[in-house]
């Protein structure tokens, strides 16, 4: 992993981690938001680079699944079928974990940027 791509993964935040991806313009926020992570979001491609994205933002993470799974009206395991289908491994569940949480903040942060010519 590059300096550069280290130094947007360790923000405090995954809405700080998203803006400083923006930042440094390794890619858009706006292209998260509507595509999703699958097609490659540089920094959380591989196993090792999801876990370690996990482990650093686990709390986060976590919040946000019990926040989802209680506006669904579910217990949290229920809702993770939603987030990972069948998971083969811890590695793949952890992965799919942060893809989803990554897509929900950019979803929040794309929802707030001004309607008129806005990429972020």
């Amino acid at each position: 992993m590059t300096d550069e791509l280290k130094e947007w993964f360790l923000m405090p935040s995954i809405k700080e981690c998203l803006a400083e991806y923006q930042k440094q313009g390794i890619g858009l926020i706006a292209d998260i938001a509507k595509h999703g992570c699958s097609g490659g979001v540089a920094g959380i491609v591989y196993y090792d680079e999801t876990t370690a994205f996990h482990d650093h933002h686990q709390e986060e993470i976590w919040q946000l699944v019990q926040d989802h799974a209680d506006a669904a009206g579910l217990k949290n395991g229920e809702f993770l079928q939603h987030i990972s289908k069948d998971p083969s491994s811890l590695r793949h569940l952890l992965n799919d974990l942060v893809w989803w949480a990554v897509e929900v903040r950019a979803q929040e942060l794309h929802e707030l940027a001004p309607a008129a010519g806005a990429e972020a």
